[in-house]
């Protein structure tokens, strides 16, 4: 009788079995090396769509931010003389200007200290310098402890220049922001101290610009005595003797065009659109801003300050206060002064001696502690 084993055996002995069994093996390598294959080919495709991908996104990214036009084309925005406007506004009283500005706002002052531009502790006395220090609404810490150090007019007194500190302040942008607790400290501050300056605008970074337009005009139409203002962020320390050092050496040539600080003669416009700089072409055509220095501390003096104080209503803003101030200047033909003294990155302690200001010191123990290593207590507690 023939059994499935006996017939299994027989049919492996005739050859045929083991063919069967190759093609079979044959067939599945092949299927598997097919799969393999494919997926390798996919696999390298999709590397190399992203590799092409990556080049032409930077390859136009490359081309896209290069495409701005020269300064050597600059016409920005109002293409008029500002100094025949500053002539009919200022030299000449003339409120009718022969052209219509493109900025025309005018901020109010909330708050303002009494005889604004005197000396605290004497009402008839004018000051030789106006310090605007540019401070947030909550940086109650931040100003005492200015007040105690470097905003003390004491530390300039003691090298015969009368100097007056103020801080600038916009308001909170809370529909009740004149009954808010923030606001109830900023009045209690304006009262003890009588000096901040606090203005209508909502307190913002975008609105900088804003800052500095309020803060010129402010000095200009408060203060008629001071030869110099400096405009200094409240994270800035500032070395009084150094910075006085400086002022006595501007000639009277250069004091017509004085402004100084760390100016960037070359910087690019950002044009990637999630950075927090970013300014588009249709804002900003060209390929570089000009010169302009660095908004953290800015020394002018007042003729200057004047100028500028007209030329931001007759030039298109920007977010960014400095690199406006730059457009104005480059209008004006006026080249800004690089200070070495002033630097934007923080240093070690042991060299704020020999600087003018620098930024960093936002945090209060920083502050006071770098401060109190200058060794000026003894004269700016006198």
């Amino acid at each position: 009788m023939l059994t499935y084993d006996r017939f299994t055996a027989d049919f492996r002995e005739t050859g045929f079995y083991d063919a069967m069994e190759k093609q079979k093996s044959n067939y599945f390598n092949k299927i598997v090396y097919r799969r393999h294959f494919s997926r390798k080919q996919t696999l390298d495709f999709m590397f190399f769509f992203t590799l092409s991908l990556i080049l032409v996104t930077s390859t136009s990214y490359l081309v896209y931010i290069n495409q701005g036009l020269s300064l050597n084309y600059f016409e920005y925005p109002l293409n008029v003389d500002l100094y025949v406007i500053y002539e009919n506004e200022f030299k000449m009283m003339n409120n009718k200007a022969s052209v219509k500005p493109i900025n025309p706002v005018k901020f109010n002052a909330i708050l303002q200290p009494i005889h604004s531009c005197k000396l605290s502790n004497e009402s008839d006395a004018s000051p030789d310098l106006v310090i605007f220090v540019k401070s947030a609404l909550l940086h109650f810490e931040s100003r005492n402890n200015i007040r105690q150090s470097w905003g003390n007019s004491n530390c300039f007194r003691y090298f015969g220049v009368r100097a007056r500190t103020l801080f600038i302040l916009g308001r909170s942008g809370s529909a009740d922001w004149e009954h808010s607790s923030t606001q109830n400290l900023v009045l209690q501050e304006h009262l003890k101290h009588n000096d901040i300056v606090q203005f209508d605008f909502i307190e913002d970074y975008h609105n900088v610009t804003y800052k500095l337009i309020a803060t010129l005009d402010f000095g200009i139409n408060e203060c008629s005595s001071p030869r110099f203002f400096t405009l200094i962020d409240d994270d800035f320390i500032l070395h009084p003797s150094n910075l006085l050092r400086t002022l006595a050496e501007v000639t009277e040539t250069q004091y017509l065009n004085y402004i100084a600080g760390d100016v960037l003669r070359i910087s690019k416009p950002m044009r990637f659109p999630f950075n927090k700089w970013y300014i588009s072409y249709s804002d900003y055509p060209y390929s570089l801003y000009p010169p302009f220095p660095t908004g953290g501390t800015i020394i002018l003096s007042m003729p200057v300050a004047k100028l500028l104080s007209v030329g931001l209503r007759y030039t298109k803003l920007l977010p960014f206060e400095d690199v406006v101030i730059g457009l104005v200047l480059y209008k004006l033909g006026i080249s800004p002064v690089h200070l070495d003294g002033v630097l934007a990155v923080r240093q070690p302690d042991d060299h704020i001696g020999d600087l003018i200001s620098i930024h960093g010191y936002g945090d209060s123990s920083f502050s006071l502690s770098s401060w109190n290593k200058l060794g000026l207590q003894t004269i700016c507690n006198e």
